[in-house]
């Protein structure tokens, strides 16, 4: 499944294109982090807030190596 994020930037518009939702979390976070507003992330034409993604695609599988760092 590909994992889109959106944004809205300083500039206008935002998105990237993630292949796992780990990374699609780490995104999203970035971007929120860099200012953007409205942050969601679109996962087989549904949209989630990150929050509710996280529930959704990432405490379901906790074990992934790279998922505690998310919270670092």
């Amino acid at each position: 499944m590909i994992f889109v994020v959106t944004g809205d930037g300083e500039h206008g518009p935002v998105s990237i294109t993630c292949k796992t939702p780990v990374t699609a979390l780490q995104q999203a976070r970035r971007l929120a982090d860099d200012g953007a507003r409205n942050v969601m992330i679109d996962a087989g034409g549904h949209e989630y807030a990150p929050a509710d993604f996280q529930r959704h695609f990432i405490q379901a599988d906790c074990t992934h190596p790279s998922w505690a760092a998310l919270w670092k």
